[in-house]
């Protein structure tokens, strides 16, 4: 089933990666700091690092120094089994496992996504009670799911915020199965889930295919009247949040 919006163009997101240039930090520049320099971002990160390490013992011991990143104040410490890394606007989050390797290969903090925005948080419950195998974590610029049965995906942009009103991995459309994709020539983004498919563009608004049931091949996937009324509802300046 197409289910068709109009709404205006949102601007398209360019993927942005600075001129990483990182400096492992010693205690000695800890001290100086303290001493020269009260205002310095590293007297946040380090001690808020370490808190966030303490919320999560089993990332391990340390294997690097307090690192910094480029040429801001945003800072990274790695553990035996993740990082933890910390910025003023974000504060410290660990990234760890598929989603962390996911995250470093398109870039991590210096790709479109960003610093991260939250830890790793399981996946919502099933109808049946018992929880969908897998996690997610969300970071500036879109959010990385993953189960064991697809792996890792990104999603962002305005195919994230139509799956969110949608209800995320609870709703018709399940798990994101590849990232979100923008298909040249036309710009439309497109992501890919369990049971269907988002598509977005300015001419069109979302597009939003749910596939038949397994069990009924010659049944039309639908919306069910919520979800319905939740598409009509959206403004025609509604854009992606962040």
């Amino acid at each position: 089933m197409h289910l068709t919006r109009q709404r205006q163009a949102a601007p398209a997101r360019e993927e942005v990666r600075s001129a990483h240039v990182d400096r492992a930090l010693s205690w000695s520049d800890f001290r100086t700091a303290v001493r020269f320099d009260p205002a310095n971002r590293l007297l946040l990160a380090v001690p808020a690092i370490s808190a966030k390490r303490a919320e999560h013992a089993w990332l391990g011991s340390a294997t690097t120094p307090h690192t910094r990143l480029g040429e801001g104040e945003m800072y990274r410490r790695e553990y035996e089994r993740g990082a933890v890394y910390w910025s003023a606007r974000t504060g410290a989050h660990e990234v760890h496992g598929a989603i962390a390797e996911h995250w470093n290969g398109v870039g991590a903090e210096t790709s479109f996504l960003g610093f991260p925005t939250t830890d790793e948080q399981p996946l919502a419950a099933s109808e049946s009670g018992g929880r969908i195998a897998g996690g997610f974590a969300h970071f500036e610029g879109g959010s990385i799911y993953w189960s064991p049965g697809h792996g890792p995906a990104i999603v962002f942009g305005m195919v994230r915020d139509i799956w969110a009103l949608l209800g995320w991995e609870r709703s018709a459309l399940g798990l994101p199965v590849l990232d979100v994709d923008v298909e040249p020539g036309t710009g439309v983004l497109r992501g890919v889930f369990e049971h269907g498919t988002v598509e977005w563009s300015s001419s069109t608004g979302p597009v939003v295919v749910i596939h038949p049931s397994p069990g009924s091949p010659d049944s039309v996937g639908v919306l069910d009247a919520v979800d319905e009324n939740t598409l009509d509802r959206l403004r025609p300046d509604f854009a992606p949040g962040g």
